[in-house]
């Protein structure tokens, strides 16, 4: 799945919508049964409008597997229910519950307890203080060895993305440089892809958009190189919205000079000019 027609076909069907109704008012059924079938390339706010008729969401920091958080296995279950149905106030609710509590006993556990408080706290109140507590209390139950696991280098990112919320730079660079750090020695898994596009999207709310487009990119190859799609819609609609801002702002950022995101987007003419 390596064009974007098929990328939205997907996930448009994932959803159990026709094209009718994600067409409806943005462009006519037929131009989108051409995206859908790889005939046409839509231009940046074709794309834009089409992503959010499909609810994608900037923020919306999706894990494609879950983590335990504790010995017992319904309590698990039911923690990984309330997320993947995107229900945060529930989920922080359980979590502060003193019978799920009891039963966090590891490191691991209470590593994994402490990442999902924190995703609660992005999404319900845009916390970013708290947020980065239960961050930091996540990742010093991380072990010390050198190969980070996956819900450590998703901690550190994610603390990346919180301080980029807050403007501290330099600590936003540090947190990503953590995250990637000896990437190439780990073993994939999905949940890999998310730290490409959490650190691009961190670049993007600090105004470094050629970063942000580098590691779109990069995270694109990454993921495909994996025969993975996860986390490609979001990287697109990124993208775009960059594209936009850059226009709208006259930044001098050339995004032609990006091969992938020349496969996926059509490039509008002001592009030329940079």
């Amino acid at each position: 799945m390596n064009n974007l027609g098929d990328i939205l076909r997907e996930t448009r069907q994932q959803q159990q919508l026709s094209q009718s109704e994600i067409s409806e008012d943005i462009c006519s059924q037929s131009t989108l049964s051409e995206i859908e079938h790889n005939k046409y390339i839509p231009n940046t706010q074709l794309l834009i409008n089409l992503c959010e008729r499909l609810a994608v969401d900037f923020d919306d920091l999706c894990l494609v597997g879950s983590f335990q958080i504790c010995r017992e296995k319904y309590f698990n279950q039911k923690a990984a229910s309330f997320y993947h149905k995107r229900n945060y106030q529930q989920l922080q609710a359980f979590l502060n519950r003193p019978t799920v509590l009891e039963m966090v006993q590891n490191d691991q556990q209470t590593q994994a307890y402490y990442f999902y408080l924190a995703l609660c706290s992005l999404h319900l109140d845009r916390g970013f203080d708290k947020a980065k507590e239960y961050l930091k209390l996540s990742l010093a139950c991380s072990t010390n060895g050198r190969k980070q696991s996956t819900l450590t280098r998703l901690g550190n990112i994610t603390l990346a993305y919180v301080y980029a919320q807050q403007g501290l730079k330099t600590s936003t660079f540090d947190q990503i440089k953590l995250a990637f750090r000896h990437l190439e020695k780990s073993n994939y898994n999905e949940n890999l892809n998310l730290l490409f596009y959490i650190a691009a999207l961190s670049y993007f709310h600090i105004s470094k958009f050629d970063l942000a487009i580098q590691t779109l990119e990069k995270g694109i190859k990454f993921a495909l190189s994996n025969d993975s799609h996860s986390m490609m819609i979001n990287s697109l609609y990124l993208m775009a919205n960059i594209a936009e801002m850059v226009k709208e702002e006259n930044v001098g950022l050339t995004i032609k000079s990006y091969n992938i995101f020349n496969s996926f987007i059509r490039q509008p003419l002001y592009e030329e000019a940079t």
